[in-house]
């Protein structure tokens, strides 16, 4: 057994995730934009008129996947900020890796931020501990409508009480999912077509791996230029959960109290495909610093012209648009049961003790208002979480033809069909996570053996969800 390895790894094991934030639909009106621009959303932010009153400051905390997030969570802020002249809003960005366990720390201290972001795969750790306040009432009283949500942020928000209602604890404002992100020149340079958005014209797997070994090069008996990237996640089981799912490997039973297929046929053929592109195909490197967050190497190598195509998730492209590079996107590979799309990002939520409710509970709506995430859309960084907003007519509100590459249109499925990560719906997740992660490396770097990993692995979990 691997307990004792599974325990080395839990102070330094953390998965990598998504990011997010939410909105709240209201009557047609015209507001003014983050960038101060005049722009008629149909979605009015809820702060648009200023307020006053005693002066207040109200503490914010979140992550961040590089400065362009930051500068553009900071234009909201300042927003919120003219248009309630007697709140301040401090502002304060932490890695990923410390963010939820810090948060728990403030909180037992009674010192925790007013407003911070939970990923949703710890959202049911942070219910359970009574940590969070409930925002169901609050809702309803600024009659806040969740009927235009896509399915998978509605289910993400919403909470299932004791007596069977509903609660919400937190507000979404965007999905995020993978795509395949591509180097055009490479392409062109190599031959290949370009990777398919409409999905009638996706690429089975094998089509991938051809395609993927003309666009690696060899010099001197060393890879100078890999075919892809990203597709073992050391971190975050993101792009490997969306391949799992499309292959028919479904690791937990419908309530997400038990692993049933971890151990499965579904699961073993998945690993061994992922794995082979590296070992067998020689089309992938061997990453030593694998993860979503567009500062680790994969996209470095990428952007270096070291790799001609990366799977990762779709706000990479708020830096890949800036990056030079000619880009484009396109669908992933079709597993056995086609393509199964996940998405997933952050909920605003509002600490249970905070001295301020009803101007925290402002700053959410006002955050994750539409007026004020099509800021954010247009950058790349966040997709819509509206189904209204995917409508032909609709679209120019978030789509941006200078940021989003040539297709990306064809492949909204992948955010109005998604379903949500099976680790959004876990509790214990970090010791579970760590745990996933402690075999995965096992299988993918020291040559574990799946036969002997997959029950074992399945053991594990199973023991702590039972916790």
């Amino acid at each position: 057994m691997r307990k004792k390895l599974v325990a080395a790894v839990l102070s330094i094991c953390m998965c990598q995730s998504l990011l997010a934030g939410c909105g709240q639909k209201a009557e047609e009106k015209t507001t003014g934009a983050p960038d101060g621009t005049a722009q008629t959303t149909g979605q009015e932010s809820p702060a648009a008129e200023v307020k006053e009153g005693e002066d207040i400051t109200l503490k914010f905390a979140t992550w961040e996947a590089s400065d362009l997030e930051r500068q553009a969570i900071q234009r909201a802020i300042d927003g919120f900020e003219d248009s309630h002249p007697n709140v301040s809003v401090e502002y304060t960005v932490n890695s990923f890796s410390e963010h939820h366990a810090k948060l728990n720390t403030q909180i037992n201290a009674g010192d925790a931020p007013d407003v911070f972001w939970v990923n949703p795969e710890y959202m049911r750790d942070f219910v359970d501990r009574g940590q969070l306040m409930d925002l169901t009432d609050l809702m309803d009283e600024k009659g806040v409508d969740v009927s235009d949500y896509l399915p998978s942020s509605l289910e993400k928000m919403q909470y299932e009480g004791e007596n069977g209602d509903t609660h919400i604890y937190g507000v979404d404002c965007c999905i995020v999912g993978p795509v395949i992100f591509y180097n055009k020149d490479l392409f062109d340079e190599a031959g290949v077509e370009y990777i398919p958005t409409k999905k009638e014209d996706q690429w089975t797997w094998d089509e991938f791996v051809e395609n993927m070994e003309k666009l690696t090069k060899v010099e001197d008996g060393k890879t100078v230029q890999y075919g892809t990237s990203n597709f073992e996640e050391k971190f975050s089981l993101y792009t490997t959960l969306e391949l799992l799912g499309s292959n028919g490997a479904d690791w937990f039973n419908d309530d997400y109290t038990q692993a049933v297929g971890i151990d499965s046929e579904a699961t073993r053929d998945t690993l061994t495909k992922i794995k082979e592109l590296r070992t067998v195909y020689g089309v992938a490197p061997n990453p030593t610093a694998v993860g979503v967050d567009t500062s680790h190497s994969p996209t470095q190598m990428f952007m270096t012209g070291q790799v001609a195509s990366i799977f990762v998730g779709s706000y990479a492209l708020q830096e890949l648009s800036q990056s030079g590079i000619n880009l484009g996107a396109g669908l992933p590979p079709k597993m056995a049961e086609g393509t199964k799309p996940i998405g997933s990002a952050n909920l605003d939520c509002i600490w249970k003790d905070t001295k301020h409710p009803e101007e925290a509970f402002e700053l959410v709506q006002y955050l994750t208002s539409v007026d004020v995430c099509s800021d954010v859309y247009k950058t790349g960084l966040w997709m819509p979480n509206r189904v209204s907003l995917y409508k032909e007519e609709n679209q120019d509100k978030w789509y941006n033809p200078e940021v989003y590459p040539e297709g990306w249109l064809d492949m909204t499925w992948l955010w109005t069909e998604a379903s949500l990560r099976p680790f959004d719906h876990l509790r214990n997740t970090d010791e579970i996570y760590d745990t996933c992660t402690v075999y995965m490396e096992d299988y993918f770097y020291n040559d574990g053996d799946l036969d002997s990993i997959l029950p074992e692995w399945q053991e594990e979990v199973n023991a702590l969800l039972e916790e």
